[in-house]
């Protein structure tokens, strides 16, 4: 980690070296829930829809019958656009690969580096189309937090030469549930209803299988729940909200990033996965009776697509997702921010994650929200994206720095974040962090 002075003296070394003759382009990836935040909303509009959204000239590759994957630029006014505007010639790029699979290249595990073809929609991605030989991400987003495996991986793997992890909480996300559902027993639309947590609780674990279980005005039709099929970081967020809500005497929810791990997908009357925020839009949307869970940012997006109020809450009227930056450990000033902690195993009386103290690598670039920590008084399912790099070997540390700085505070106030989204009030103190941390 570095000194005060080995800071005093990077910043000093920037001030007098020349200007740098070409642009640093940062190559990300990982979960699809913050990619409107960051990248905009121009992917939404490809066909299918795009992962990859560059403006540093990146390919998404092609298919096997050498048709190209869309792939679009970065939307301005968003995030990643403020970065680009006020770092320029430096650009970033982002491919929506999911949590899961973004950790895996971040750490190097089965084989999956940056520079493996980000692809779109229409097929998995195994990389997130860096280009040539560059093999290491400059960063990835992950809604699902670093765990004791991950940490293995990395010091076991191919990047070990980076010496130590560096994760931050990014942005606060509401995840949605949209709806496609048709008229009640009496012909009226059904729109916008207003759903308890024990009914959320019902159709999830399958205890309801037909609408009119739900509200005895809506039609027995088979309720159709669409589900992640890939490691997803919403999965973890949602399947913690469902933990936390659900879970009584019985065990039937335990917080995962794979969703039929997680809950009981064999219950459904009909279960449906689907890839990404995006491909469960795109099932919801097409199928009569359906259900899903999706970042909210990306449901609005999706022109008619009707979704749920939650224990009387809109998610589109909740404008803050706050989490108590107190360090969660002081018994003088109990919080929700841990330091130090990655996740551990799943405690089998809760279904929710358990924290372990980090080791393998330096502790303090490793911030966490408590897995735990649930929103109160106000639209109660929300995600915490998390923003995760590397201490060493970093291509541009200043560049970067801006970055994640761009993303968590936003000092200038340039980037617009759609409803949805917020920033954190562990922003600053998750900055700081960061830029003591990225080498």
């Amino acid at each position: 980690m570095k000194t005060i002075i080995k800071k005093a003296a990077l910043a000093a070394a920037i001030i007098s070296a020349p200007l740098a003759a070409s642009a640093t382009d940062l190559v990300g990836g990982g979960a699809s829930l913050p990619a409107l935040a960051y990248v905009g909303a121009d992917f939404t509009t490809t066909n299918p829809q795009s992962r990859l959204s560059t403006n540093a000239g990146l390919d998404a590759g092609v298919d096997a019958s050498n048709n190209p994957y869309e792939s679009t630029g970065v939307t301005v006014d968003s995030i990643f656009d403020a970065f680009q505007i006020a770092n320029a010639p430096h650009t970033a790029s982002y491919c929506q690969t999911g949590s899961g699979t973004g950790k895996r290249v971040l750490v190097g595990a089965n084989s999956l580096n940056a520079n493996g073809d980000c692809r779109d929609y229409s097929a998995s991605p195994v990389g997130f189309s860096a280009p040539g030989s560059q093999t290491d991400p400059d960063f990835v987003g992950s809604d699902a937090p670093l765990t004791a495996d991950d940490v293995t991986d990395f010091l076991n793997g191919p990047r070990a030469n980076r010496q130590d992890l560096v994760q931050v909480p990014a942005l606060g996300a509401l995840i949605a549930l949209p709806l496609n559902l048709g008229d009640d027993v009496f012909g009226n639309p059904i729109s916008r209803p207003n759903l308890s947590n024990a009914q959320v609780c019902d159709i999830f674990s399958g205890d309801a299988t037909s609408w009119d279980q739900i509200n005895p005005t809506w039609p027995s039709q088979p309720i159709n729940v669409v589900y992640r099929s890939d490691g997803s970081g919403t999965t973890f967020a949602f399947t913690q909200y469902l933990a936390a809500n659900c879970n009584g005497s019985q065990v039937i929810f335990n917080t995962n990033e794979d969703f039929a791990a997680a809950a009981p997908v064999g219950d459904y009357a009909v279960g449906t996965p689907a890839s990404g925020n995006g491909g469960i839009i795109t099932e919801v949307s097409s199928t009569d009776w359906s259900v899903g869970f999706a970042n909210l940012a990306n449901v609005l997006a999706e022109q008619g697509l009707d979704y749920a109020d939650v224990e009387g809450e809109d998610p589109a009227q909740t404008t803050q997702i706050q989490y108590d930056p107190n360090d969660a450990e002081d018994p003088l000033a109990p919080g929700d921010l841990y330091f130090g902690k990655v996740l551990g195993n799943v405690d089998p009386n809760t279904g929710l994650p358990q924290v372990q103290n980090v080791s393998g690598i330096d502790s303090n670039c490793v911030l966490v929200i408590d897995p735990a920590a649930q929103l109160t008084g106000a639209y109660p399912i929300a995600a915490v994206t998390n923003l995760l790099t590397y201490t060493d070997g970093n291509t541009d540390p200043q560049a970067l720095e801006n970055l994640v700085d761009t993303v968590l505070v936003d000092d200038n106030g340039t980037s617009t974040l759609p409803t949805g989204f917020a920033r954190l009030a562990v922003g600053a103190t998750a900055s700081s962090t960061a830029a003591s941390c990225i080498n």
